[in-house]
């Protein structure tokens, strides 16, 4: 089938951008931004030179199309990094004037990359009780490479070899499946075009039988039955398969409107070609490339409301739900919600809230993206890709410590009690979990359903072996589990293994970055990135504790930003880049290794001592007032955020992000503020928030986005 023809039907929507910024004072812009741009940054940042691979020349004052960059503009500015102490200072009025103009325009719409949530102030969506509903962009969203493989199984249930996904994710910080982060190009056409054909040829296989085709494992019925070459199909055969298409590929049956186009397409290739199995082929292929087949199809085709909100279709809402839950288009509640838009708005509303608390309580359903949330939320999932120079006692691959998480959240989960402040506070604990205790839930994505695991057992003359327990703590291996640590040593999520090691370096902890985790995903605030030019190092002193080393961040150039990181990562000092609880660190005795050499004068190597470990920090600038000050370790530091209301209020923002797949803006407010208020009259239900989410008017309804050019 021509591509104009399969394609052209989702390009506009991949196209659209954001609407032009409204908010902003487009004199301003005029007499004072651009100038300054000009005065201050193109020197550096312009048509003939880009520093950091940053262009501003050619920012304008369509603050939507540009918004990644204004805000680093703007955040760059406001706290003074830009421009370099070496250039001449600008006039601090018109550098306000420059962030103030700036913040009116993108501070009121969502940033486009998954990092810059915060961008907009947390106050503006919590501080004001908000009484009107948001909605979405209408969207064709391309689905994540985990749905496209279950696309594949589902309308090919055999082995398929050669399909090549089409779909990958990009490696930004945070939640990586946004919907606007990815546009059709020429590569992935090509390849779903290929797998089209690929997939229509196992489902047409055939083989002949007394001199009649007859079907091969795999294939379909109503699709081997127009594979005679010298047989004109009958019309009803060529519906009937259509119709067998339309429910494998869209999880639906095709409207009489669908029926006719594609067996039109069929009756005009056979025509043109003579080629009746040929034409029949690229029919079924027609359906697979479909925009609500390859894509996640949500532009609102419900009746229109006031203000030009659209709510989803019933077989959007059925596939926006399932996708979002799991990775696979179900048909399950179809008929319930054609039922209930017949009723209104507030019957569809039930109808969804209905399915989705009986699919997040039904072993067999497809949540799988429900625990994926708290692997991209925690990103402990990393620790496997750090590499480490394992001594013999961490002889445990970095996955096993992954899995134990992974088996901790699970439980915290199912129990859906308090889950945050359980996720962050747990005394709890999973050491070395076997699968042999738990074969159905210990596996990389845990079903939020699953139950506490049997008491953990040693197999049969097992004796204890140096491993992953001492990473723990434990001397020897618990009887049962999950397991509390040792006492004021590890809690939460924060402080398992696996987290410690997914933020370290190769041989080192990582302050800077933890501390950056706590800053954007527990307290909501924002920390620029680093500055063009600026080499981030520490001095490889070994004489000297990391804390001591760390103290070159004290500089004026680089305390701006790392005041609001480090305070709240040396905290985390307290476990090693192993994710051991120590309460010393090793740094070199210059002394002793001077004069560690043999009778000749040769060194003999370095020499170590311990000395005391300090795991102080400090809350700062949190907005929160109540979080302000000293902590003494990071047990208190997790302590007193996870009791705070931000602190659940920012989770509920990211949370927002992953199911809704784009950051929220201010008309999101409502939805946040139902979110956090269903959390918390349900007692900390995790479910009860995905829910309230699920169900809110920005997740059912669309309004449209600009078409390129600005045309509507």
């Amino acid at each position: 089938m021509p591509r104009p023809t399969v394609f052209a039907g989702c390009l506009w929507f991949l196209a659209a951008g954001p609407a032009t910024a409204t908010g902003a004072d487009d004199a301003v812009y005029t007499g004072t931004v651009k100038p300054f741009l000009a005065a201050h940054c193109v020197k550096c940042h312009g048509p003939e030179k880009q520093l950091g691979d940053v262009r501003l020349d050619d920012l304008t004052a369509d603050a939507g199309k540009h918004a990644e960059r204004w805000a680093a503009v703007r955040d760059q500015v406001r706290d003074g990094l830009m421009p370099p102490a070496k250039e001449p200072k600008p006039d601090q009025a018109k550098a306000r004037q420059v962030v103030a103009w700036a913040s009116a325009a993108i501070g009121t719409r969502p940033a486009r990359l998954p990092n810059q949530g915060n961008l907009i102030p947390h106050e503006l969506l919590f501080g004001t009780p908000a009484k009107v509903g948001g909605a979405s962009p209408a969207r064709v969203w391309r689905l994540a490479p985990p749905a496209y493989q279950s696309f594949v199984r589902g309308v090919f249930r055999e082995r398929l070899d050669g399909i090549v996904s089409p779909f990958a994710l990009l490696g930004e910080r945070g939640f990586r499946d946004f919907a606007d982060l990815y546009s059709l190009d020429e590569a992935s056409t090509e390849l779903l075009l290929r797998n089209a054909a690929l997939i229509v040829d196992a489902q047409t296989g055939t083989e002949v039988k007394n001199g009649k085709p007859t079907g091969r494992n795999g294939s379909v019925r109503e699709f081997v039955e127009l594979m005679a070459p010298d047989v004109e199909p009958a019309r009803a055969k060529l519906e009937a398969a259509v119709q067998a298409q339309f429910r494998l590929a869209v999880a639906r049956s095709a409207t009489a409107d669908e029926v006719e186009r594609y067996v039109a397409l069929y009756q005009k290739g056979a025509k043109a070609t003579g080629d009746r199995t040929g034409a029949a082929k690229t029919m079924l292929q027609a359906v697979l490339l479909r925009a609500d087949a390859m894509y996640r199809y949500e532009v609102g085709t419900g009746p229109a409301e006031a203000g030009g909100r659209r709510m989803l279709s019933p077989s959007e809402i059925e596939q926006a739900v399932s996708l979002t839950l799991g990775n696979k288009r179900v048909a399950t509640f179809a008929t319930t919600l054609n039922a209930a838009s017949a009723k209104g708005p507030a019957a569809v509303r039930e109808a969804v809230a209905n399915h989705v608390r009986a699919s997040l309580t039904d072993p067999k359903a497809d949540t799988e993206r429900v625990m994926g949330f708290f692997r991209e939320y925690f990103e402990y999932h990393r620790a496997p890709e750090v590499f480490k120079d394992k001594p013999k006692e961490f002889v445990h691959a970095a996955a096993q410590l992954v899995a134990d998480t992974d088996r901790l959240v699970a439980g915290i989960v199912a129990a859906d009690k308090d889950v945050f402040r359980e996720l962050l506070t747990t005394p709890k604990t999973f050491v070395n979990y076997t699968v042999k205790d738990d074969k159905k839930t210990n596996r990389k994505n845990v079903p939020v359903q699953a139950v506490p695991p049997p008491p953990f057992r040693k197999e049969k003359g097992e004796v204890f072996k140096p491993g992953v327990e001492p990473v723990y703590g434990f001397t020897e291996w618990p009887e049962n589990q999950p397991v509390d640590a040792p006492k004021d040593t590890r809690i939460g999520v924060l402080m398992q293994p696996s987290w410690l090691v997914a933020w370290s370096t190769n041989f080192e902890t990582d302050p800077v970055r933890r501390g950056r985790w706590v800053r954007e995903r527990l307290l909501g605030g924002t920390v620029p990135d680093l500055p063009i030019g600026v080499v981030a190092q520490v001095p490889d002193e070994p004489h000297r504790t990391f804390r001591d080393r760390l103290t070159v961040t004290r500089a004026a150039q680089c305390w701006k930003c790392h005041q609001k990181m480090d305070e709240l990562g040396l905290p985390f000092e307290q476990f090693d880049h192993y994710g051991r609880f120590r309460t010393t660190e090793a740094v070199r005795d210059t002394e002793a290794t001077a004069k560690n050499v043999d009778k000749k004068g040769k060194p003999l190597g370095p020499i170590d001592k311990q000395v005391p470990l300090v795991t102080t920090g400090v809350i700062a600038d949190s907005g929160a007032p109540s979080l302000e000050g000293p902590v003494k370790d990071p047990r208190e530091m997790i302590r007193k955020i996870a009791n705070s209301d931000r602190a659940r209020q920012v989770f509920v923002r990211h949370a927002f992000r992953y199911f809704l797949g784009r950051n929220e803006s201010l008309a999101d407010a409502k939805t946040l503020q139902d979110a956090d208020a269903a959390y918390v009259k349900s007692g900390g239900s995790f479910k009860a928030l995905v829910e309230s989410l699920l169900t809110s008017d920005s997740f059912l309804y669309r309004v449209a986005a600009a078409a390129p050019g600005g045309a509507k």
